[in-house]
């Protein structure tokens, strides 16, 4: 159920997001500076995945927590699950887009963990095959940087991913590979779902994933406290 079944999709994706954890300044937006601080900051989340690469194969927990840390404070969930909801969002009521923000983060999170847990090893290999394009940006407060990646045996993969300014900080809402955005990928799948018995029947099902998830990620650190010992 709502999976994206490509390796180098997948590998993109971790790559581009891992270069935004730390928000770039309002007075930069325009310029390259903007490029130059986000390549730079980029070392941290990857050399955090380099230290405990090993550790996070046994305990996914792990990668939970960088996550949490680093990503999660820079991406708008708000505002995302408005574009994947679409029409059905301004047809919701506020418990019901509340609810769907929440769970829908909690999906992307565990699927963005899943793969970095599988993929770890391809995105340090790849990790200094990323070149940045320059700007092409009217709105300076809602932007679009354009990057390449290189991945073995295939030509470039062009990724493009989507910010606006809030409260001086930038927030990704949306983020494209190879032309495939992260937002309308789930939007048809999610009317679909929709369509056929409603947005609750559509939150409810993402609210029983993710707490399954969750009672497995607990079994598992359970398991692994225990042979720890």
């Amino acid at each position: 159920m709502y999976q994206i079944n490509n390796k180098s999709f997948y590998i993109s994706l971790l790559l581009a997001l891992s270069s935004f954890f730390i928000p770039v300044s309002a007075s930069s937006a325009e310029s390259s500076a903007a490029q130059d601080l986000v390549v730079t900051n980029t070392v941290k989340l990857l050399g955090e995945l380099k230290a405990h690469n090993g550790d996070i194969k046994k305990d996914a927990n792990i990668a939970y927590g960088l996550v949490e840390d680093i990503v999660l404070p820079h991406i708008d969930f708000h505002r995302i699950g408005q574009l994947v909801l679409g029409k059905y969002w301004r047809r919701a009521n506020q418990e019901q887009r509340e609810r769907f923000s929440v769970e829908f983060r909690d999906f992307l999170v565990r699927t963005y963990v899943t793969a970095m847990v599988e993929f770890s090893d391809q995105i340090i290999s790849h990790a200094d095959n990323v070149s940045y394009l320059p700007f092409r940006n009217t709105d300076p407060e809602d932007v679009t940087v354009r990057m390449e990646i290189k991945l073995a045996n295939r030509p470039p993969v062009s990724v493009n991913y989507s910010l606006y300014l809030k409260d001086s900080n930038w927030m990704i809402y949306d983020l494209s590979v190879e032309g495939i955005s992260l937002a309308t990928t789930y939007r048809s799948s999610f009317a679909s779902e929709i369509r056929r018995g409603g947005i609750d029947k559509l939150i409810n099902k993402l609210a029983s994933r993710n707490k399954k998830a969750v009672l497995a990620r607990q079994t598992a650190k359970t398991e692994t406290d225990i042979s720890a010992q």
